[in-house]
């Protein structure tokens, strides 16, 4: 299955449609995007180590722009990775918005008719802390603080749009978030966070004192509002901070309990076995450390309460591409979840970084050795080719996703004449057992007929809920499924090993 992946993602790549959708497919060359860089969205205390002394720092993004003529085009408010840390402080090849893998993925939607900003974020907490405690304290209020920049930088859009002329061409009303690696929590935070008293849980609270790790006394709301002078600074107020959609690249969410229904739509892209961030539920372990944080869950189980809560509802069921067919092998009949299989994937495949360019870094600061170990230890094949094969594959899956949330088009790949073509049936080749999944969300799933080549009907399966979860005992060999659904029939092929 893993091999299986890995050479559908090449095959992917080579994949390409005929007819071209804005916003879903890639409809501009690359020389067609405009990049701004070192833009100034916003300023707010920074506090490198977790304590002071705080200095006011100014954010910066780049922008990425598709020469398109449009004027009302929807954006993507992107974070890197880094674990809260600088590049190469954080003893690893990335964290910083020009990160290659984050270029490129910026590049890529804004060749589809996204405008895209990537933007840097407050870093800073203190892994050297003396205690566990003082260690989970001021990484959790830096993630707080992300989610405060992001919501600063929807606001400075905002503003931008309706006092500064739109010089970026957005339309304010169609705003996605997406996040890589660290950013993955900061976006899956944001997401989930809609009462300030969510982040004073007891996990979030000190053992000893019981008092909560994030003051938003002094630091401000999780909108970065109302902080206390010379600790938090409002930037670009008089603006509501929503978006219609959020996508994560790995990293998880805090805490699944955060999650209620009728949410902000979630996209979850992870590696199955990431040793950082857990794909179902577990420890973060932050990379360059022994430190694990807190208890998280990642994109499985994340989407799965997504899928249960019906948050999804936007687009589930009606995006069946190829990449979509890929991520249904593996994800459970989780419409949302892109999972990444394979141990050597394990750690953001997606990614790749100038080795020589490290080795030149001055010493100290930076530890050139130790960066490029650590480098290899988490992407031991790692190459600019096999990356990118990577980051279209992931672009691919979320961009028809995001079209559809966004109003752009109805549906991707659908086919209403065929009804199988918006079900899942996994494992196929099957042994033993035989998972059903229909998409449709206005045409229900009533059951299946398995029937060998000749016609005989040889089992009939149950379902509940659009979907079948069945033993089944056959023979090795090809048999055709016979989906009933209130209108109409439609045949999936089933291989049993």
């Amino acid at each position: 299955m893993k091999k299986l992946l890995i050479l559908s993602l090449v095959a992917l790549c080579a994949n390409l449609s005929f007819a071209q959708t804005k916003y879903v497919d890639r409809v501009l060359a690359e020389s067609e995007v405009t990049v701004t860089k070192n833009v100034l969205y916003a300023s707010n205390y920074t506090v490198l180590l977790g304590g002071p002394p705080f200095t006011l720092e100014p954010l910066y993004m780049d922008v990425y722009a598709p020469n398109d003529g449009v004027t009302s085009r929807p954006l993507v408010i992107y974070t890197h990775t880094g674990s809260f840390l600088p590049r190469y402080i954080n003893q690893t090849p990335t964290g910083a918005r020009d990160d290659s893998a984050t270029v490129a993925i910026c590049k890529d939607l804004a060749r589809r008719g996204y405008v895209v900003a990537s933007i840097s974020y407050r870093l800073g907490w203190n892994p050297q802390g003396a205690t566990e405690s003082i260690r989970k304290n001021t990484i959790i209020n830096a993630a707080y603080k992300g989610v405060q920049d992001i919501s600063a930088a929807i606001r400075f859009f905002k503003q931008s749009a309706d006092k500064g002329g739109n010089p970026y061409g957005i339309d304010p009303s169609k705003i996605v978030l997406g996040g890589q690696g660290t950013g993955g929590y900061i976006v899956s935070a944001f997401a989930s966070l809609d009462r300030q008293s969510e982040i004073k849980i007891d996990k979030f609270r000190d053992p000893n004192t019981g008092v909560a790790y994030v003051n938003d006394t002094i630091w401000g709301d999780r909108h970065g509002l109302g902080g206390y002078p010379g600790f938090g600074n409002e930037s670009n107020t008089g603006y509501t901070t929503d978006a219609q959609i959020g996508f994560c690249i790995g990293g998880a969410l805090g805490d699944s309990g955060w999650l209620e229904k009728g949410e902000m739509p979630l996209i979850w892209v992870h590696s199955m076995m990431d040793p950082f961030a857990p794909y179902t539920t577990g420890m973060v372990n932050v990379p360059g450390t022994t430190l694990q944080v807190v208890e998280v869950s990642g994109g499985y189980d994340v989407m799965k309460r997504v899928n249960d809560f019906g948050n999804n509802a936007a687009y589930k069921g009606k995006v069946m591409d190829d990449y979509t067919r890929q991520a249904n092998l593996l994800n459970d009949g989780l419409d949302g979840l892109y999972p990444i299989a394979g141990l050597v994937n394990a750690s953001g495949p997606y990614e790749w970084w100038d080795t020589n360019a490290i080795k030149m870094l001055p010493s100290p600061p930076y530890n050139p050795t130790v960066i490029l170990a650590s480098g290899k230890a988490t992407n031991p094949f790692m190459s600019k080719a096999r990356a990118m094969t990577f980051v279209d594959s992931i672009c691919g899956y979320i961009a028809p996703r995001l079209a559809v949330t966004l109003g752009y088009v109805n549906s991707v790949g659908i086919n209403p004449a065929e009804l199988s073509s918006n079900v899942t049936l996994s494992p196929n080749p099957a042994q033993d057992r035989v998972v059903i999944q229909s998409n449709w969300t206005n045409n229900n799933l009533n059951g299946a007929v398995v029937r060998d080549l000749n016609g005989r009907t040889l089992a009939r399966l149950t379902a509940e809920n659009n979907r079948i979860d069945q033993s089944i005992d056959l023979p090795t060999g090809i048999y055709l499924v016979e989906l009933q659904f209130d209108f109409g029939t439609g045949t999936k092929k089933l291989i049993i090993e």
